[in-house]
């Protein structure tokens, strides 16, 4: 593919047919556009340098050229040749400020853990949610039965490796519960466990576990 002389475009020393030809190939190769996308700004901002310094020393003033009556189009050819820098500028400045404005993307869910019946014939399910340095557990928990007088469901984590657990919280009557956990913590086990408590001030996790999904490598 050729690409067209983006110095001498920028400068407007090509002819009308040209700087049309080159706005031509410019829509359709992003390397053309980005290039005299940074031609462009350079180009700006050592003029901006040179008027800067021309208000301290008059030698940088670049010297006036004499108008060259053989080129009768030449402004013709500078409108057209800065009408594909503008629009090439444009289209660079748009794409930055819609990269910078966009809402940031919900971030992903940490697992969405499957619940299998330990004991009986109950099912669930734990997505997790992470927000900074903490993570929303969300369970939901489908064909428990009663827990019965005094009894109750109760969310845990757990390490499949050591047994160790982490207590989380009450189940809800409806099946459901949500719990706010450092993301350390979520880290530090590998699955979810409901089991079945008794109400009788006992901390430690009964020997009865309902439902158990393992998130490790999720």
């Amino acid at each position: 593919m050729s690409h067209p002389d983006l110095v001498s475009l920028l400068h407007g020393d090509v002819s009308n047919a040209d700087a049309l030809a080159a706005g031509d190939h410019l829509a359709g190769c992003v390397t053309c556009r980005d290039e005299l996308a940074e031609l462009t700004v350079g180009h700006a901002v050592l003029l901006g340098a040179v008027r800067t310094e021309g208000v301290r020393r008059d030698d940088a003033l670049p010297p006036l050229r004499t108008p060259d009556r053989r080129r009768p189009r030449r402004r013709t050819v500078l409108a057209a040749v800065a009408a594909v820098v503008v629009l090439v500028a444009a289209a660079t400045c748009t794409g930055l400020l819609l990269r910078s404005t966009d809402e940031p993307a919900a971030p992903p869910a940490y697992a969405q853990v499957r619940l299998q019946p330990v004991t009986g014939s109950g099912t669930g399910t734990v997505t997790m949610q992470p927000d900074g340095h903490r993570t929303l557990m969300t369970l939901s928990t489908a064909g428990l039965p009663d827990a019965g007088a005094h009894r109750y469901y109760y969310a845990w984590l757990l390490d499949p490796g050591t047994n160790k657990m982490l207590p989380l919280g009450q189940v809800r009557a409806d099946g459901t519960a949500s719990f706010d956990v450092t993301s350390g913590l979520v880290d530090a086990y590998a699955a979810v466990d409901v089991s079945v408590e008794r109400d009788d001030g006992d901390p430690a996790h009964s020997p009865t576990s309902v439902l158990r999904g393992s998130y490790e490598g999720l």
